[in-house]
């Protein structure tokens, strides 16, 4: 899971040591000038930039300690997005994904509201504002890093810093990507800020000696032009100030719970390690931070209220569908000597209600049954149906409890009939990666977006657990774990489709059952019992 990605519960005090000046939209701002423009009101504010969007570096120069062999890696430095008025970015696929993504930007609210719309080139994803920055790193005077840089406004440190701006964000707090997604949301309230370099699971990273360093963030001139950013204001300017440190002088904890998307670890931690370097310490705590809370079940098994057919059909229900299998590759580490496909699927809730199920332990049994909830178009719950069990996967990259039935593996031949089944068929429900929340009843912020909040994680003695899959948002597994592969051994060679059904047995009530198979086609080459050879077939447009 790549998304989402999170509400932030817990903040942590940033690793990097910082001086006493600021840059702010590349002019120079004394600290106690940017703390004053701090308590500009939402409407003050609003009458003193034209921009849509500010950017603003309260202190000039920061540093950053690494360990021995680490690259420099500029997460969690002090550069911010700031929003005068409150800022949407709504994007949008259309029915295919060849399709050039639509992007909406809205400003302001009530009667002052402008709504237009940004050329169609203007971002690759619907998932990030891609290419928003063009950075430049230099150490003295010497180019040493030049790339383009996306942009997420969705950062779980999103914060309030005017007075009166609001007093919650009702918008997303995770960043991620999914090759399937199919429409984005990004906002900031009037008065709220976010920050910029945040992504603690992929920073931006690269290698360099010992010293002071000065990056570059400039807004590239299609991002300026649509938020009303002038040219002097576009460049943003830190210094950075590099040391490596001993190992003795690390942070003394393990990154021991499972990531998002079903065991993933934010790229370049060791999720052994006990002694993380300074920087690698300050994006664990940021992903700790960013847990989702956990799911609160029923108290007690239903004993009432009971639905039947007729009364689920009358109500609002989940909408299940598989998106075609992606990450495809060819895994040959078996000790056997078996070659396995393997590939990475996602199941998502198109809605407009949310996929609810409470487990209740079976007495003296390892198992728990499940039960779906349904709500009324208010949201109120108004009762149950019985949906099947759940159980515990001890496996490693598991370790939680999963719902039986609640998706298919199949590898079909040519003709689509033929299949090899994967010997899967159980999951964690977790709202792993935004899909699109634009549509109708869609959850900007769930609750549980991290397994180990999500599944109960690592305990095996839970009485009840709730598993939730909110509306716009989908269920990832990687292709990296148990059970997501088929053994090709000794199949003949051809073209294949792997095969992706959502809730094949329709144990779980929903809105429409024909959309619940997705197919990919692959050719499978080579040696059988052999070396194998694979091609992927793109799927309106995407690869890999």
């Amino acid at each position: 899971m790549s998304p989402i990605r999170r509400p932030a519960a817990r903040r942590v005090a940033p690793v990097a040591a910082v001086a006493l000046t600021a840059v702010m939209a590349g002019s120079v701002m004394t600290a106690a000038a940017v703390e004053a423009a701090g308590q500009v009101s939402g409407a003050e504010s609003a009458a003193t930039s034209k921009a849509a969007l500010d950017f603003v570096v309260p202190v000039k120069t920061q540093s950053v300690q690494r360990f021995k062999g680490e690259p420099i890696a500029l997460y969690g430095l002090g550069f911010y997005a700031v929003a005068p008025k409150t800022l949407e970015i709504r994007t949008d696929r259309g029915k295919s994904y060849k399709n050039p993504i639509t992007t909406k930007l809205i400003v302001g609210e009530g009667d002052s509201k402008v709504t237009k719309t940004l050329p169609a080139n203007i971002t690759a994803s619907p998932s990030t504002l891609t290419k928003f920055f063009d950075l430049k790193v230099t150490r003295a005077g010497k180019t040493v890093h030049k790339s383009k840089l996306d942009f997420c406004l969705n950062s779980d440190q999103q914060s309030r810093i005017a007075p009166d701006g609001a007093a919650e964000s009702p918008y997303p707090k995770q960043c991620g990507y999914h090759p399937y997604a199919i429409g984005g949301l990004f906002g900031l309230p009037g008065g709220w800020s976010t920050p910029v370099f945040a992504d603690w699971n992929n920073p931006l990273q690269f290698k360099g000696k010992d010293g002071t360093y000065t990056v570059e963030a400039t807004v590239n001139k299609q991002w300026a032009k649509a938020l009303g950013i002038p040219a002097a204001e576009a460049t943003s300017k830190i210094k950075v100030k590099v040391k490596t440190v001993k190992e003795d002088q690390g942070i003394g904890f393990a990154a021991a719970e499972a990531g998002h998307s079903h065991g993933q670890q934010p790229a370049g931690i060791d999720p052994d390690a006990e002694n993380l370097s300074p920087q690698q310490a300050q994006r664990e705590m940021d992903r700790k931070a960013a847990l989702g809370k956990p799911n609160v079940p029923a108290k007690t098994a239903p004993t009432g209220n009971r639905l039947g057919a007729a009364a689920v059909d009358d109500l609002p229900k989940p909408d299940l569908r598989s998106l075609p299998a992606y990450q495809i590759m060819l895994d040959t580490s078996s000790k056997k000597k078996k070659t396995y496909l393997s590939f990475g699927a996602t199941v998502w809730n198109a809605g407009p209600s949310p996929l609810v199920v409470d487990g209740f332990r079976q007495k003296g049994k390892p198992v728990l049954d499940a039960y779906q909830y349904y709500f009324d178009k208010d949201g109120k719950q108004v009762g149950y149906t019985g949906a099947g069990e759940m159980e515990w996967d001890p496996r490693e990259g598991h370790n939680h409890w999963h719902f039986r039935d609640f998706a298919s593996y199949r590898l079909l031949d040519s003709t689509k009939k033929k299949a090899i089944i994967s010997g899967k068929e159980a999951f964690c429900l977790a709202p792993t990666d935004s899909v699109d929340p634009n549509v109708e009843g869609a959850q900007w912020q769930p609750e549980s977006i991290d397994l180990y909040t999500a599944c109960g994680q690592g305990n095996a003695n839970l009485l009840s657990i709730r598993e939730v899959l909110g509306t716009g948002w989908g269920d990832t597994y990687g292709q990296y774990l148990p059970g997501q592969s088929f053994d090709i051994t000794k199949v003949k060679n051809g073209i294949y489709y792997i095969q992706t059904i959502a809730n094949p047995d329709k144990k779980l009530g929903e809105a429409n059952y024909d959309n619940n198979s997705s197919l990919r086609k692959v050719k499978i080459g080579g040696k059988p019992g052999g070396k194998r050879t694979l091609k992927i077939y793109p799927y309106q447009g995407v690869k890999g």
